[in-house]
This record gives C-alpha cells, structure tokens and sequence, in this order.
C-alpha cells in the first residue's frame, strides 16, 4: 500500500492544524504503521482546543483509535481500558466510547462492568454522529450487548425481553439480527408476550374494543386470539380447566374485566383456588379436573348450550377432562387445548385431535409455539366460525408472536 504523499505534505505546511494531523494519523493507521499513527492521534488529540463540539468530537475519536492501536499490540488490556476511559471523560455524552470498553469488558468475561458500561452507554444514545470514522456498529448492537451482559449476570427473564424486543421490534441490520437470534437461541425466548398498546398497528386481527386494551394477560396472546375470532364479543361466556393464578398467564382475567364475561373455572391447586375467589368475579371450583363431573358442573352453574370458549390445560388430565366435557349438550364456539407436544410428544396431541375432528370441530391453529420449534397447543373453532380464513395458518410450527404480528 502506498502513503497518500499529499497528507503528510498538508501537516508539514500546516503542522499546528489538529484536522490534518487526525488526517495523516488516519492514513498512517490505514496503512498498519502503529507507531506513526498513535504518535499522530495524541497529536491531534492535544492540539484540539477541545472547546466546541466539533473540537471535542476531534480529540474522542483521536483517542479511541489510540486505544485500538494498542488493542492491536495484545496485553496491553490497561493501556486500552485507561485511553477508552480518558474519551469518555471527554465527551461523555456519546455512547461509543462506552461500547467500546463493555465490549474490552465482554472479552476478558468480566460481565459485570460490561453490564455497567454498556447500560451508561444506552442512557447516552445520542443523535447520528457527525461522521462515521469510529467502527461503531450502531445503538442496536449497545442494546444486544447490554442484553447479553445482563443474562450473565443475573439470569432473569428481563435479559430475554429486551433481546426480544430488539429482535421483534426493531428493524435491525443483517449483523444486530445474527446476534438477537444467537441471543434467543442461546438463552431462550420470554415465558410470555405481553399485548401493549404500541402493537396495535402491528396486530393483524383487530377487533372492537381493542383499541382500550392497555395489556393482556395469557402467555401467548391466548385471549386476544378468543377476542379476534368472536369480533370483540361482549358478556360471553367460557369454561377454564386448569385455570392456574387468577392474572399471571391467565386466559380468561381480560375476557371477564374488559369484556364483562362470565364462567367456571376449575383448577386441583388450593392455593390458587383461594386466590382465585378472592381476585375474579368468575366462580370457582376446586375440584380434580380429571375425575370432575362436568355435565352436573355445568348444569348447577347454568351454563347455556353454547359457550364461547373452553379452554383446557390441565397437565397430564387434560386428555381425562377432554374425554368427559358433555358435547352432545354444550357446543363451543373456541377451544384451547394444551398438549404440550415439544415435552411430552405427539401421544396426546394426536389423541386430542382426534376426538374434536370426530366432533366436526375446525383446528383453526395448529401447533401454537413459545417460539420456533416449542409447540405446546392447539386453537380450535366450531364450524359457525371455520370461515375465519384469516386466522389460518398453514406453517408446520406456529410461533404465536409471527402468527398475531405483521413483520417489520
């Protein structure tokens, strides 16, 4: 490679003017001479009166390709950290800097300053820089590294959701979206998808009353599926075997307190069933789902020959509590069926499908998914609803966020 001759010309004329020492520090760099170009950083550097922004934004870059010059030199960990850290005292109000030292920090696994660095970082995202000379891949790439930082160091959910969110809600570069998915892969996907009131231009059912949902609360846009098939239907009804916590992951909470529905729900836990009584309107039973009489059930709680949605999760007697609902009395206008086949196997999934096939019931959604490849449940409408075209899905896997969301 040759040298541009008119640069290092430019700073013998004109030796005190710190841009065309940054200029020929650059080119010195571009052509690996280490020496030359961290001598001619430092220059520019200290030149700059460091007064103005522009003056500032001189000396910060000066000083962060110094550092990757010694970076470059190997074991020279300090002398990197210490000059990365001088350009944040410069301008500490740009996020590059900070990114460069987490990610110093991700490389040697010390994960709890790169969490410290990389979420000062993301609190000083600032506007589009005024060049693109430093190799800063983007806030994109700070909120990722952020995220990774923060499932080492503790683990949580948290660390899922904001690798989520980036991933599915932002429009990513092809190297940001290589690592979300990594992330994903890696640590595993959210325990639930919240519905929030952003997402309405993005959800592909809409219904009446949507527009006043502030949140959801099933793990996997459960109700906001019942919502869509039946238009935002008012003072329906349901039964819920295996209901669990009366609001965490429940299915049927915006059904009852947005849309003034009524119901049974049934679930063997004594604990959630005081909890339930205390927190819903709705009755409930403590009862065995799988040895439940649900006709007598059915009958002492008055429930009409059409109910809007059934919904059944009730573990290893969710097949028992399928085989005894009355459905020579009662029709249902949606069933849920968890048969968490990615666990347990295609057994009693296979034997579900079955029975409500025989019945002339419509798998409206087959094989819904925490993510890609966990199918745990299935979606089904009576025939009334079967012409719901929309809602079909002909993907073998159907991860609930791309099955509800348009992609960006």
């Amino acid at each position: 490679m040759k040298m541009n001759l008119q640069l290092l010309n430019d700073v013998v004329l004109d030796y005190d003017n710190p841009d065309k020492v940054y200029a020929l520090a650059r080119e010195y760099d571009r052509l690996e001479q280490g020496s030359g170009a961290f001598s001619f950083y430092l220059r520019a550097a200290d030149m700059s009166p460091g007064k103005t922004f522009e003056e500032k934004w001189l000396q910060y870059k000066s000083i962060i390709f110094s550092a990757f010059i010694y970076k470059r030199n190997r074991n020279r960990q300090l002398s990197v950290e210490g000059l990365l850290k001088i350009a944040i005292e410069t301008l500490p109000e740009r996020p590059e800097a900070y990114y460069f030292l987490a990610q110093e920090k991700r490389e040697r696994d010390d994960w709890r300053e790169c969490l410290m660095y990389s979420k000062i970082g993301i609190t000083n995202i600032a506007d589009k820089a005024p060049d693109r000379d430093l190799p800063y891949p983007g806030d994109m790439a700070l909120r990722l590294l952020y995220a990774r930082a923060k499932w080492k160091t503790d683990g949580r959910d948290e660390s899922k959701n904001l690798a989520f969110d980036i991933r599915y809600k932002s429009r990513l570069r092809a190297d940001d979206l290589l690592e979300a998915d990594t992330l994903l892969r890696e640590h595993g996907y959210p325990s639930t998808l919240p519905y929030t009131p952003e997402l309405l231009d993005r959800y592909k059912f809409k219904f009446d009353g949507i527009e006043n949902i502030e949140t959801n609360y099933s793990r996997h846009f459960q109700d906001m599926f019942v919502l869509s098939v039946l238009d935002g239907k008012r003072n329906g009804t349901f039964v819920e075997i295996g209901s669990g916590h009366p609001t965490l992951f429940n299915n049927t909470k915006l059904l009852e307190e947005e849309f003034d529905w009524k119901g049974v729900s049934v679930d063997n836990s004594e604990r959630f069933a005081h909890i339930f009584s205390r927190e819903r309107n709705t009755t409930m039973i403590f009862a065995d789902a799988a040895t439940s009489n649900y006709e007598g059930l059915f009958k002492q709680h008055c429930l009409e020959e059409h109910i809007d949605f059934l919904r059944i999760n009730a573990e290893g007697a969710s097949i028992a509590a399928l085989n005894q609902i009355p459905f020579a009395k009662h029709e249902f206008g949606i069933i849920q069926f968890q048969h968490n086949a990615c666990w347990w196997g295609e057994e009693i999934r296979e034997e579900s499908r079955k029975k409500l096939q025989e019945i002339g019931y419509v798998l409206l959604v087959h094989d819904v998914a925490v993510d890609g490849s966990q199918n745990y449940e299935d979606w089904w409408v009576h025939p009334m609803h079967a012409n719901r075209k929309k809602h079909m899905q002909s993907n073998k896997i159907n991860f609930a966020w791309n099955y509800m969301m348009e992609q960006l």
